[in-house]
């Protein structure tokens, strides 16, 4: 039997290369995304009928979805940069909400079935600047950190049950949200900070859902995995 996979934020750069990943590789993939016309093109590109259509920030997934999932991608996310003085109040509660919280509450959704098969995989998509901070986005920093902290608890308190916890903390990737907040010579210039010189491309975090998704990854748990070609070392 296939074992079924929930990734949220499919519709974005990353969340549909982990979903091909997925599917290519025999999983049965379940994806949430808010944006209509997105998901009708990410079922039509990956013949995928199913895809909920959800605004985590504005509405309750718990009437819409079902709950048994073998493993959960925490993948949707949003980014601002501003300094701290001039953040939008309401824009800092909805990245809370929906970087930290949302992954919170879905993982509390999806676990007592997991528990129940004695079998379970979550994987939160982190970011750098969740390990090592970053200046202008703080509301995000501190969801991204608060990620780290979730899949700590998390593997802590199932471990006995085998459910494995762990956080993916990508540097700058190729996607539409660097498309968004970089312009070309802000690009120009971050690559000049990155040890690699380059973006990590959306397949190696895939590439990392697969594997830590696997049995041969069944005692890696409450590990936090810097994927950023080499941003973190300073």
């Amino acid at each position: 039997m296939k074992k079924k996979v929930l990734i949220t934020g499919i519709t974005g750069s990353i969340g549909k290369v982990i979903a091909k990943t997925f599917i290519d590789n025999c999983y049965e993939v379940f994806g949430v995304g808010r944006n209509p016309d997105k998901i009708q093109k990410i079922k039509s590109e990956l013949n995928l009928d199913k895809i909920f259509e959800i605004d985590f920030i504005n509405s309750d997934f718990k009437t819409v979805l079902p709950d048994d999932f073998d493993i959960l991608v925490n993948c949707a996310g949003v980014y601002d940069y501003c300094e701290t003085q001039n953040a939008d109040e309401k824009k800092i509660s909805e990245i809370l909400k929906l970087n930290l919280e949302t992954p919170v509450l879905l993982s509390k959704f999806v676990i007592p079935k997991m528990k129940e098969k004695k079998w379970g995989r979550i994987i939160n998509i982190g970011s750098i600047s969740g390990a090592v901070g970053e200046a202008c986005a703080t509301a995000y920093s501190a969801s991204k950190a608060g990620l780290i902290g979730l899949t700590k608890s998390l593997a802590l308190e199932f471990a006995f049950d085998n459910i494995t916890v762990n956080c993916i903390n990508p540097g700058w990737v190729e996607s539409d949200m660097a498309d968004n907040s970089l312009s070309d010579k802000e690009k120009t210039e971050t690559l000049d900070m990155i040890p690699q010189r380059r973006f990590i491309e959306p397949q190696e975090i895939a590439d990392l859902c697969l594997y830590l998704a696997s049995d041969k990854a069944k005692g890696i748990t409450g590990q936090s995995i810097n994927l950023c070609a080499g941003l973190s070392l300073g």
